[in-house]
């Protein structure tokens, strides 16, 4: 008697939803694992241990599985997903890998910066005026079309002018490498973006400016630790910032700090201790006044705490106001912010999935794809994986089909592997 398959959750990680796909194409050929593998020229075992996602297959298996299931490239285009997988769970398992995020490497630079005395330095003002009007047009660019258009021309910015800028105008700096991590997040090298982060906040410390290096503590790093799958490093990372700036902060550096704080509180499914540090989050940004605040925290609003909110509500299985704060901060959201549009779009369909609105769902699914289509950035196609495999369930229904065929064709403008490796 054949063994019971182990059943999947496809929305845990990529390599689940790989491992469902394969089972289902798999089933839908009228193959066993034995023939699936003969065909393969390996052994049955390995499909066993892959479609229940506990082997990580090789590119090589995943293109001959695509070639032999008929997949039309479906497979295929999760390999970017599957190879940033590959350097996650090495860093989970042992501690890290070199090139991956290393939640560990943060710990000496934020004790520097809550020991730091260093006095705050003078930037000339020419020269940070320039920077700075260059730094805001990249930010838009970025938010209208993906890292993958714009980190190349960043990357070339910082290689010839990052020195000259550290000793001219540290805080317009660290705001070149602070966007270069984030579009290195947008890249899928987090290893990538951590470096360029510490790298930043090491400027932030040695100039004496302790609410930028605050926030990169909190947001940049904190938002990252969260993003490769590690709360409890998030959650430290916030509180230390949050004590290490103190009275200092104004209301919306607080209020973003907070934030994290509380998707931390989420993900280990602290309910109480969420909604503490959300309510907290909100009054601080109520009492906001963008002309008081410094210009790199300016751009947190209410869509933002929306979109925070929506996250914390769907990580808690609360998907009514998941729901109604995704939408909420999509109608709210600028028009030029197309990537935000598109995870939020895609936390509402998953959240919907959950909920068994398969229709509005579907609906909710077709505006995250076309936003999503209309960015080159590896994090959103990403987001538009982990939502297919919430509506995989529901694979029988023709609306789901047609939602699903409708992001396949679409995906190859979506996932460009070679966004996986910018330069550095």
């Amino acid at each position: 008697m054949g063994q019971t398959p182990k059943d999947l959750q496809p929305t845990r990680s990529v390599l689940h939803f790989l491992g469902a796909e394969i089972r289902r194409l798999r089933l839908g050929a009228g193959m066993s694992q034995a023939d699936l593998g003969k065909a393969l020229f390996v052994h049955k075992d390995l499909i066993r241990r892959v479609e229940a996602a506990e082997r990580t297959p090789s590119d090589d298996l995943v293109e001959q599985c695509d070639a032999t299931l008929g997949a039309n490239g479906r497979l295929h285009r999760l390999l970017p997903m599957l190879q940033r997988e590959r350097v996650l769970r090495p860093a989970r398992d042992v501690g890290g890998a070199a090139s991956g995020f290393r939640s560990e490497a943060t710990d000496r630079p934020v004790l520097d910066w809550l020991l730091s005395t260093a006095p705050v330095r003078r930037s000339d003002a020419a020269d940070q005026h320039a920077a700075a009007d260059q730094l805001r047009v990249l930010r838009e660019a970025d938010h209208r079309h993906g890292a993958g258009l714009t980190y190349p021309g960043l990357a070339r910015t910082l290689a010839e002018s990052l020195e000259a800028l550290t000793r001219c105008a540290p805080q317009v700096a660290v705001g070149y490498l602070e966007l270069a991590g984030y579009e290195a997040v947008d890249l899928g090298n987090d290893g990538m973006a951590q470096q360029r982060y510490l790298r930043a906040l090491e400027i932030a410390t040695g100039a004496g400016d302790r609410l930028y290096g605050g926030y990169l503590i909190a947001v940049s790093l904190g938002h990252l630790a969260l993003h490769c799958g590690d709360p409890e490093q998030a959650a430290r990372l916030a509180r230390a910032s949050l004590r290490g700036i103190g009275t200092a902060a104004t209301p919306a550096i607080r209020a973003a700090c907070r934030t994290v704080l509380a998707r931390a509180h989420a993900r280990r499914g602290e309910r109480v201790a969420c909604a503490a540090a959300l309510l907290l989050a909100e009054r601080d940004l109520a009492r906001s006044r963008r002309s008081e605040e410094p210009s790199w925290i300016a751009y947190f609003g209410e869509a933002d705490l929306g979109d925070e909110r929506a996250h914390c509500f769907f990580d808690l299985g609360l998907h009514a106001p998941a729901q109604r704060e995704a939408a909420q901060a999509v109608a709210a959201l600028e028009p030029h912010r197309i990537r935000r549009k598109a995870i939020d779009s895609a936390l509402s369909t998953a959240s919907l999935a959950r909920s068994r609105q398969v229709d509005h769902a579907c609906a909710m699914a077709r505006q995250a794809i076309d936003h999503a289509t209309a960015i080159s950035s590896f994090r959103s196609a990403h987001r538009i994986v982990l939502m297919l495999a919430e509506l995989q369930p529901y694979s029988d229904q023709p609306e789901v089909r047609d939602v699903v065929e409708y992001a396949h064709t679409r995906l190859p403008v979506l996932v460009n592997p070679a966004m996986t490796s910018p330069p550095s």
